[in-house]
Parts: C-alpha cells; structure tokens; sequence
C-alpha cells in the first residue's frame, strides 16, 4: 500500500510537470525534503507498536530535524505509560511535550487511566493537579471517593448520576458506594437519572432505583416501566398523564414505541390526547406532521389521507407534491406546489417539478420556459431541465488563482511541514489536525493556496475543503480530482462499472478522505461497512477484516466489487445502484413499484432522506467527473437512468 501511495504521488507530479513549471518548482520536493529522515521514522514506529521501544529510542538521533520528532517522543511515552507500574513518574517527561499540547494531553490521558486500572490514587491525583490533564469525569469521581472527598451528593456528582450517557463502569463503582453512605438522593436527579434509563430500556436499573421514590412517585413509574412494553395501554391509563417535563418526555417515548407498530392508532390517540401530557397545541400539531410524514415513508395506506389533514409543515407540503408525482396525478402536482412557500416554489428542484407537471398536462411551452430558467444552473436539476431541452450541460472550470506568493509563505509554515509530513508518513488523521488549525481563520488568498498544495501532493480531501472554505466553486479540478487513479485504474477494468461513477460516489462517501469512518461503522474512501466488505472479499478471494478498510487499495477494490454488483442487479442504472451502495439492494427493491416510473420521479420520492439526496449528489458528482476525464464530453442523466419495474430486477 505505501509503495502504491508513493507511485501515485510520483504519478501526479509528473503531471504537474508537463503541465506547469511552476508547480514543479513550488512542489515536487516536497515529499521529498524528509524522504530519508521518513524511512527512518517509519521503521522506529515499527519497532515501538512491536514493543521494542528501548531499541527504537537508542536510535532517536537519527531523527533530529525531523519535523516529527516530538510525535516520536509521544509515542514512546504512550508505550511506556501503558506499561509503567507508577505512572506519575513519567510526569515530568510528559510535560517536556509541550509543542502540541494535544499531545501531552492524550498521554495525561493515558496516565489517568493507567492510575484507575492500578488502583494508584495518589498517581490519579498527581495527573489530574496538571493544567492540561482531561476531564474523566467518572474516574475523577471514584478518585475523589477513594480519597474521601466524594461521601455526598454535591452539585457535579447529582449532574454525572443523572447523566446516564457519560457514565463507565467506574462511575457504577463510585455510586454503588456512594448510595450506600448516604440516606437520601436529590429528588431532581433521581427523576432525571430515571426517565433517561426508561427511555434506554434499562429497566432492571429502574427497579433498583424504585426504593428511593415515595409511594405515589414509585407507582407513576412502574406504570411507565410496563409500559415500555405496552406502550397504548400506559398512554391511556389516566395514572400516566401529567404536564412535567418528565411526564412529557415519557409519554413521547411511549407513544413512538406505539408508533411503530399501529401508526394511524398512535395518531388518533395523540391528536385527542397530547394535551394530557403538558403538549402545546402547536407541539401536537407538529408532532401529527411529522407522523404523517412518516406514515407516507412507510407506505401505509392511509398515509395520503393523513398527510392531507396535517398541518402544512415543510416536510408535509413537499410529500404532498411527491404523492402527486408518484401518482401522476399532475393537477393535484401544480396545486400542491402552489402550497410551497415562495421561496421554495422558487428553487430549482421545485421549479423543475413544475415544470414537468406543466409537460405531463400538455403545456410544453410554458414547461420549456421553466427549463430554460433553470438548464444554466450547476446543480442536479439543472442537468435534469437540459435533459427535457435537449441542450449541453453549462459545465465550467474557472481557471485556478494564481497564489504564489501565498503558496510560498504557507510552505515555510512550521505547521503546515509538520501536516504535511503527517501525511506523507500515513498519519493523515493527525495531519488534518495540524493542516485545520492553520488555516482556521486565513484569508481567502491562504485557503486558495493551501487547495493547490493539498492537490498538488495528493492529498485531496484537504484541497476539497479548502477550495470550498475559499469559496473556489468553480475550481473543478481540485473539487472533483481524479484521486486514488492508480487503485482505481488497478481495478476498474474487471468489472462493467463507469470510472466516473466510481468518483462520484468516493466524493459522496468521503470526500477522498481515505481513513475516515462513519458513526454507523462504514470506513474508508468508500466507506464499505465491515459485513459488506468481508463479502466482497470472499467473492474474491482476499482478506478483509475491518482494521485493514483503511487501506485505500483494499477499500476501492472492494468498493467497484460492490458497486458492480449492484450495478448490475439495478440494470446499469446509476440511480437504482447509488441507492443501493447507500440503503442496500433489498430496500431498492422494496422501493421499485411493480409498474415502471420515471426515474427522476423515482429519485424524487425515495423515502429515505438521507438516500434521496446521496443519489441526487453521486449523479451530480459522476456528470461533473465524467466532463474533467473526457474533455468535456458527458453521458445525460437521461441515459444513466432507464426506467424499471421491480419485475424486470435481475435477481
């Protein structure tokens, strides 16, 4: 993988030679400069992740002038933190890091943890005296207990009980001990500390917590810890109503536990009953939208009848125009639209659905003007209104800034060599860190330059955010870079998926940044999600276990293996696959009706929020790619997207 990094890298300064002496002068040594020191650096990390640190610090000179020679230090220390029997004698020689001080922080970090796990209080102490020692808050509060300062409920420890997300199991340790010295609990927490658990579904530790309620209070809440189970029977038992904000944050939990399985009955009951539980009449409005909403994304029957008694909130007058469209009822499409605000009616998307109604009804005159207001505009939808005109794309790349006095003076930044080499020594994730700190605040001019930089050595998802934050819209080559050609290259031609869709959805998936992973566990340049990705792999042949998704060759191989896959099971239609990478195939095809829609209605009422506007932005990402590799030539989006039934699915 690192020897396909370098080939990349060598790849793309090469292009920048021919292309512009200038770049070359500015950038092409810039790996280079550390080169050598870098090997070294490299094999001493080896050797500190292997356990030899003794071996990897008696060849420390050797990296004297390397700008990340203190990272080295940081790693020894951690190593030896992690084995020291007394942790605050390295005290001294963690404050010695004081370059970075997130550095010195994460090793006083590991210091407090190593205390808590020998039982060293006085360590734990020592640690946390320090200026830059983090806050952990559970192990402050058990070494507070454990040198007797914790023997009551004080403000911050009533806070941290009653804040049942922060809590480890050493916080379960200090209170257990901590409930047993005292002989009351702050009724404000224990309320607090009890509706958090109900609504977890920790239930067992509700129970436990059943004593310290008087007897009125404790049969409140056995009523609502049964009705975690039968959620209609406890919002209707007349013992459950009240106007508290921990009524209130109950029955809103037990009524979309109801909502899950009876919808239309959570509905009724709520739109006559919210008011018993201290819900405004525009809260109950609100919430009877969003349910609408809701029921229409699940496809319950009654969901158009619903949606049109709601209250016209956003989301409500936006699914009243798709039921239109999926129904092909066009005049109730054009009274729909009429309900948007101005300006939405005034966007583009909503625009353009006018104008299709307009077509569908006969008026392709008026449809035409409406087209031709929005053909010109760089978005999805203006490709789509080109598509009905039969016109090009108006597609443009501005030409790149010229900042080369800026360029000049970004490169001499300490912080910017030391983000640099972050990166050419694969610690990309501590780079970013560097990289955002220096350009947090800089004028227009820097980010510009620091864009070109990022470009010019790879590292593009740095140049994506910083032609961005320059407001460079129209700088396409650094926004929509070929990057990672040579894995893509590798692999692109065993399989029937286009290059260009290959982009667009990197660019959707992580924005070419190669380690990134997602809150839902998907990782890398694709984020593949570890299940996906070990089944490719099979098909294959290779090894993937999820550690190993971060290698940007793995990731791409085993991305455009899943890409064809879906590619091929949606007919090669670039609108069905996108929305299978991001929802899975076997939502797809729940989606798909049995009679063929128009893919551009398709898109537009896929329920799915979040995979609604994943599939507008990988079509949108794959023209604009397409138009920098093919000079100019595109494939419409007319073309990519043939329309399907779920009976013509190849299964």
């Amino acid at each position: 993988e690192y020897m396909s990094l370098r080939i990349t890298r060598f790849l793309i300064c090469s292009v920048l030679f021919f292309a512009s002496p200038v770049l070359l002068a500015d950038h092409s040594q810039v790996e280079d400069r550390y080169s050598g020191k870098r090997k070294i650096f490299q094999e001493l990390v080896d050797q500190i992740e292997a356990g030899q640190t003794d071996s990897a610090l008696a060849r420390r000179d050797q990296l004297q002038g390397y700008p990340l020679l203190e990272y080295f230090d940081y790693l020894v220390l951690r190593q030896q933190i992690k084995g020291s029997s007394e942790p605050a004698s390295l005290l001294d020689r963690v404050s010695g890091i004081n370059e970075d001080s997130r550095l010195q922080r994460r090793l006083l970090g590991a210091m407090k943890n190593r205390s808590v796990t020998l039982g060293r209080w006085q360590d734990y102490n020592l640690v946390q005296a320090h200026d830059n020692a983090p806050v952990h808050p559970c192990d402050d509060l058990l070494s507070g207990y454990n040198n007797g300062k914790a023997k009551q409920f004080v403000e911050t420890t009533r806070d941290l009980w009653a804040d049942v997300d922060r809590h480890t199991a050493n916080c379960d340790k200090a209170f257990a001990q901590l409930l047993g010295a005292v002989s009351d609990v702050p009724t404000a927490a224990l309320w607090h500390r009890t509706v958090a658990l109900i609504k977890r579904g920790d239930l067992d530790t509700v129970t436990d917590l059943l004593k310290y309620f008087n007897s009125h209070d404790r049969k409140l809440v056995q009523s609502w810890i049964k009705g975690y189970k039968n959620p209609a029977d406890a919002l209707r038992s007349q013992s459950s109503r009240g106007a508290t904000v921990h009524h209130k944050a109950i029955a809103e939990m037990l009524l979309n536990r109801w909502a899950r399985n009876d919808l239309p009955a959570a509905i009724e009951f709520w739109r006559d009953n919210a008011k018993h539980f201290g819900f405004s009449e525009a809260d109950t409005r609100d919430k009877i939208a969003s349910y609408s909403v809701l029921a229409v994304k699940r496809g319950i029957p009654q969901a158009a009848a619903l949606l049109n008694s709601a209250s016209a909130t956003r989301d409500v007058r936006y699914w009243r125009v798709r039921i239109a469209l999926q129904n092909s009822d066009w005049q109730h499409c054009i009274d729909a639209l009429d309900q948007l605000t101005a300006e939405e009616q005034n966007m583009p998307r909503w625009r353009y659905w006018r104008a299709r109604c307009l077509e569908s009804q006969g008026f392709q005159s008026a449809a035409d003007r409406i087209y031709e207001g929005i053909a010109g505009a760089f978005e999805y939808y203006g490709f789509l209104a080109a598509d009905r005109l039969s016109q090009s794309y108006r597609i443009k790349a501005s030409a790149l800034p010229e900042v080369a006095n800026e360029l000049h003076q970004l490169k001499d930044q300490v912080q910017i060599t030391q983000a640099l080499e972050y990166f050419f020594a694969d610690l990309p994730w501590e780079g970013r860190r560097k990289w955002n700190r220096v350009l947090k605040g800089a004028s227009e001019q820097t980010k510009l330059a620091a864009a070109q930089l990022a470009h010019s050595v790879g590292w593009y998802d740095r140049a994506v955010v910083a032609a961005y934050n320059a407001n460079a819209n129209r700088a396409l080559q650094w926004l929509f870079p070929q990057a990672y050609k040579a894995e893509v290259d590798r692999y692109i031609d065993y399989y029937d998926v286009p290059e260009e869709f290959v982009y667009g959805v990197m660019r959707r998936e992580s924005r070419f940044t190669s380690d990134v992973k997602s809150p839902a566990g998907a990782v890398g340049l694709m984020q593949l999600m570890p299940a996906t990705a070990k089944e490719m792999g099979q098909q294959i042949g290779v090894k993937a276990p999820a550690w190993r998704l971060t290698d940007s060759q793995l990731n791409i191989r085993l991305g455009i293996r899943y890409l064809d896959h879906v590619f091929g099971r949606f007919d090669n239609n670039l609108a069905y696959a996108a929305a299978a990478y991001n929802a899975g195939p076997s939502r797809v095809k729940k989606w798909l009706a049995d009679r063929p829609v128009a893919a551009d209605i398709w898109v537009e009422t896929i329920p799915f929020d979040e995979t609604r506007a994943y599939v507008k932005a990988v079509l949108f990402n794959t023209v604009v790619s397409e138009w920098l590799m093919r000079d100019g030539r595109v494939t419409r989006l007319q073309n990519r997207m043939n329309t399907l039934s779920v009976t013509q699915l190849v299964e």
